[in-house]
């Protein structure tokens, strides 16, 4: 009897991690000033009360090393409620962010602004945008809970794009309208490894489907 209340504990407990798992974070990116190589972004994140630790994507699938481009993160806020929540960064990792979630809270708000650097070196952490395109990788936009793997974190995100420019990306897209671009949810891994091309110039070029898939060729550049 004891041994057979305590597995069905366990299993209650794992099923409520999993349904907090699953739970659906909010990402907004407004690449209007994108441009000026400015970046705004607001998250909304489900969370419980008490101590979290939020992390900035360190290492990107593709690259040899702890890259992800952190410096160019600024102007960065949290709240809770219509409150704003205190945050202090890792002495030692600095891709990690502490706070305390206020009591009753189910959702915190984060804003921060992402910098494009000018120069073009490196790879997720080098330049992507010029003032008639922008490459935008996910993985400069998003913050994560710490403890929870990434193909277990489910985001949607939301795009808006300067007026007049196109897009080409892999992300499912649910709705589009003008310049404002709605995508389903899908999970942080592949989000992360769905970058969005974009620009005033841009060229979408059908290739034919292959195993009933179509397939396309999307092109920007900064001049017709």
């Amino acid at each position: 009897m004891r041994r057979a209340a305590r597995i069905v504990i366990l299993a209650a407990f794992a099923a409520l991690g999993h349904a907090a798992a699953q739970e659906v974070a909010r990402l907004e990116v407004d690449a209007t000033d994108a441009p000026r190589r400015l970046i705004h972004v607001k998250l909304a994140l489900p969370v419980s009360s008490g101590p979290l630790t939020l992390l900035y994507p360190q290492w990107i699938p593709g690259e040899h090393g702890p890259t992800g481009p952190v410096v160019d993160l600024v102007n960065l806020h949290f709240s809770a409620e219509g409150r704003t929540v205190a945050w202090k960064r890792d002495n030692v990792n600095l891709f990690a962010f502490h706070l305390n979630v206020p009591a009753g809270s189910k959702s915190l708000d984060v804003t921060f602004d992402f910098i494009s650097p000018p120069d073009a070196g490196g790879f997720s952490s080098g330049s992507s945008m010029t003032p008639e395109l922008a490459i935008l990788s996910w993985n400069q936009f998003v913050l994560y809970p710490q403890g929870t793997p990434a193909e277990k974190l489910r985001y949607q995100a939301k795009l808006r794009l300067p007026s007049g420019w196109q897009y080409g990306t892999a992300l499912p897209v649910t709705r589009a309208r003008n310049s404002e671009i709605e995508f389903k949810p899908v999970t942080l891994v592949t989000l992360i490894d769905s970058p969005v091309l974009s620009g005033a110039h841009f060229k979408n070029i059908e290739l034919g489907a292959a195993d009933g898939a179509p397939h396309y060729l999307h092109i920007a550049a900064d001049e017709d």
